[in-house]
């Protein structure tokens, strides 16, 4: 799988220029956060496990909690999890300490479990993906896109270079032919998609028989 540096190699022969790595870093970046706003990739769920009468828990320095979809909790004596909501707590909304639910406080990850919190258990955050900035210390890193989006990486990084340069004809070029395949992939994508979800029924049934009371 190609590396960043392949990216950036390949760039350089499409359309030779004499700006600097780290200029063409900052282009490399804001070309692959635009495809990251497209697609919407999902990134590992972060885990937490929980230290008894602990509620605050500290993140990654580098999540975007505004990229948090989904949080759960695994219910305690069983291996199953449970999606807990999201509640503010800096507008004094009302909370139930009966319920579970998280909020973010600052980098802090607030979460309440009714009765009391004990240790070890698992809680599971799960974002839209992000990513360290390109640099030099990891542009040998695997491009971390599915590949059929590492041509719309190259060619969103030739539009900036051709708009810096003021070559008009090929900023245009590059621009079309990039969001041409970007939307064509992100409707592929929503077209493999369910329309619908079909809801499984697990209400106990009622008998038509006869009660015996």
């Amino acid at each position: 799988m190609a590396t960043y540096k392949d990216i950036l190699d390949d760039v350089k022969l499409r359309y030779r220029h004499t700006f600097t790595d780290k200029q063409v870093f900052v282009w490399l970046n804001e070309s692959i956060g635009e495809i990251y706003e497209v697609i919407e990739l999902d990134s590992l769920p972060y885990l937490i496990q929980t230290i008894y009468h602990e509620h605050f828990y500290n993140l990654p320095d580098n999540m975007d909690v505004t990229r948090i979809k989904t949080v759960t909790c695994q219910k305690t004596n069983s291996d199953v999890y449970t999606e807990i909501p999201f509640v503010r707590v800096d507008d004094m909304q009302f909370t139930e300490v009966n319920s579970h639910w998280y909020s973010i406080v600052g980098q802090m990850f607030y979460i309440n479990i009714p009765g009391e919190i004990i240790d070890n258990i698992p809680i599971l955050i799960f974002c839209d993906s992000f990513l360290d900035s390109i640099t030099e210390d990891n542009l040998n890193d695997k491009v971390n896109l599915p590949v059929r989006y590492h041509e719309i990486l190259k060619l969103g990084i030739l539009e900036r270079i051709a708009e810096a340069r003021k070559d008009v004809v090929m900023k245009n070029n590059y621009s079309i032919d990039k969001e041409e395949k970007l939307t064509d992939y992100a409707w592929q994508t929503k077209l493999a998609e369910p329309e619908w979800t079909q809801p499984i029924d697990n209400m106990p049934r009622v008998s038509s028989g006869r009660r015996c009371w």
